[in-house]
């Protein structure tokens, strides 16, 4: 035997005796009262403890659970009056109701059960009554043959059915919750806090149940726990509600098994005493943990919308990060840009200003020749033809910028050519991609006219654009891309950008939409380019966008929209134009 199997056997050895010596003390006490005369045990949380530890540690702990409530089943039967065939059957019903409990926990609600939701503690207590229900037919028939019980087999099994169903709704939510609490330890205020409210319920209990009085007569001593109920479901977590339903429960039994207090009362018959405690213990059970699992629910809630809140503003600072840092990019590449027909410009301004008076020296210091004159009226014709030309396309360079700049800061709709208006964008964008640029060609016809949000198109173009340059051609950055376009009809345009880069492989194409999906986080990219596109195309468009690609093929990203764009998209918040 190698030596993880020799652990694992002293594992399950002590988790055998440790349940087999829990369920003896509990089952133990709970024959210290049986019901006259058929003699089952009006109480039986030790029914609780196998199935709380068995669904606590999950289906595989069968086998400690099965051997350790069947050997403490016979023990405790074989010290009092119940004979070997009786107890051993016994032992198998007890056995078995713990294992199809935790079985039916399991194949709803999957492993890591707890009771933090309302549907969790519902399933918990069907699971108990299919269970009990059950076992108990076993109970009765071993009660009616091996236990010469001339109590008709209903009565057995009605009085089974009640107290292993008390037993596993009143212990087995303590077991679950301790598990749980151990594998996610509360905080040290909330265990205090949890703590303290215990011990005060249990003082509270103590007083109420063991004590007699007219006013409990009256109201009750599950009344008057009530208050110190509530606080505990409401501040704490599920297991504190459970360890003091456990301790009221507790004491409930005790004080009927040994007629103490107010369920010892004298004046009642043992069958009312009985009959009342078992409806305080369910009312106590039941009512303290659907509270709990009320407000634990309520708390989860609370949590995930505020971890979404977080998330969503989280996300805006990042996006309005992005969008500041492609507008650095973008007015530096334009800066860049103009930088050359402007410098340009002006050293031939300063060259024509010299000539001009290196001339007039000339004209001053005597006659001037025609040679002379033709070739300062040539030069001056040549350089006022290169002022034209750089500053033409400065300007137009300038144009471009301002119009994209204004759509980018405006919301609103207005008609617009489409063809224009693509090679504003890119004029204004190539000059921010990294050097060597590749090659951006624009085919789209002069008669595409949308009525539409020009800075949304801007912003999703933008970002295609960035993405091609950063993913596409990260290992060939001179390559080409392509904007087409063609008209579907007379409401839709069909724009395609597509390049010839390396290409998207098939496992991440399901994903570029998805927020901060990226590749490249370690160089920098944020993973948000692609779902800012596809949020901007189907929200504020209105339009579809769909992706084809093939590792080495290129990439081609395919756009549907209205010519006039949805009236429902106005008012929509601009995001980031930046590639991730």
């Amino acid at each position: 035997m190698t030596g993880l199997g020799l652990t694992r056997l002293v594992h399950a050895i002590a988790l055998t005796f440790a349940i087999g010596s829990i369920y003896f003390v509990a089952a133990r006490l709970s024959l210290a009262l049986l019901t006259k005369p058929e003699g089952v045990a009006v109480f039986w949380p030790a029914a609780g403890v196998s199935a709380g530890v068995l669904i606590a540690l999950g289906f595989h702990a069968r086998w400690p659970v099965i051997f350790g409530t069947v050997a403490a089943t016979i023990l405790a039967n074989l010290l009092g009056d119940r004979n070997i065939w009786g107890a051993v059957l016994f032992g198998l019903c007890n056995a078995g109701e713990a294992v199809l409990t935790a079985w039916l926990i399991e194949r709803f609600y999957g492993p890591d059960f707890t009771l933090s939701k309302l549907l969790n503690m519902a399933g918990l207590v069907a699971a108990a009554i299919i269970g009990t229900a059950t076992s108990g037919i076993g109970g009765a028939i071993v009660f009616r043959f091996f236990h010469n019980s001339a109590t008709p087999m209903w009565t057995t099994w009605e009085h089974w059915f009640a107290s292993d169903g008390l037993g596993i709704i009143a212990v087995a939510p303590l077991v679950i919750e301790l598990a749980s609490a151990a594998r996610d330890r509360p905080p040290l205020n909330e265990l205090l806090e949890g703590a303290l409210t215990v011990a005060a319920l249990a003082l509270v209990s103590a007083l109420a149940i063991f004590l007699r009085s007219d006013l409990l007569a009256n109201v009750g001593p599950v009344a008057v726990l009530f208050a110190p109920m509530l606080w505990l479901a409401a501040r704490c977590r599920p297991v504190f509600a459970a360890a003091a339903a456990f301790i009221v429960s507790l004491s409930i039994v005790w004080t009927t098994t040994f007629g103490i207090g107010y369920f010892g009362n004298p004046a009642l018959s043992l069958e009312e005493r009985v009959l009342a405690a078992q409806v305080s213990i369910l009312l106590v059970t039941i009512g303290s943990l659907l509270l709990a699992a009320l407000f634990a629910e309520l708390r989860d809630k609370r949590r995930v919308a505020e971890a979404a809140l977080r998330a969503s503003e989280t996300q805006r600072y990042l996006i309005e990060t992005e969008r500041l840092a492609a507008l650095g990019r973008l007015v530096a590449g334009v800066a860049h840009e103009l930088n050359s027909p402007i410098g340009i410009s002006l050293t031939i301004a300063s060259t024509l200003a010299q000539r001009c008076a290196r001339f007039g020296h000339q004209i001053l210091s005597g006659p001037v020749r025609r040679s002379l004159l033709a070739e300062f009226t040539d030069d001056n014709r040549d350089a006022a033809n290169q002022l034209v030309s750089n500053l033409e396309r400065a300007g137009e360079l300038i144009q471009a910028f301002k119009q994209v700049a204004v759509d980018r800061s405006n919301v609103e709709r207005r008609k617009f050519d489409l063809r224009v208006a693509t090679e504003q964008i890119v004029a204004s964008v190539m000059p921010g991609l990294p050097k060597p640029r590749g090659h951006l060609a624009v085919d789209i016809p002069s008669d595409v006219i949308l009525d539409s949000y020009p800075g949304a198109y801007g912003q999703v173009l933008t970002n295609l654009i960035f993405n091609a340059a950063t993913h596409g051609f990260a290992d060939a950055p001179d390559g080409n891309m392509l904007i087409e376009a063609v008209r579907l009809g007379v409401a839709e345009v069909e724009i395609i950008f597509s390049d010839d880069g390396r290409g998207i492989p098939e496992e991440i194409q399901r994903h570029v939409f998805d927020p901060f999906f990226t590749t490249r986080r370690a160089k920098g990219s944020t993973g948000l380019g692609l779902h800012i596109v596809h949020n901007l195309v189907t929200g504020q468009l209105g339009g579809r966008i769909t992706l084809v690609s093939a590792p080495g093929k290129g990439t081609s990203i395919c756009m549907t929209l209205p010519l006039a764009a949805p009236s429902h998209a106005v008012g929509q918040t601009e995001t980031s134009n930046t590639a991730g």
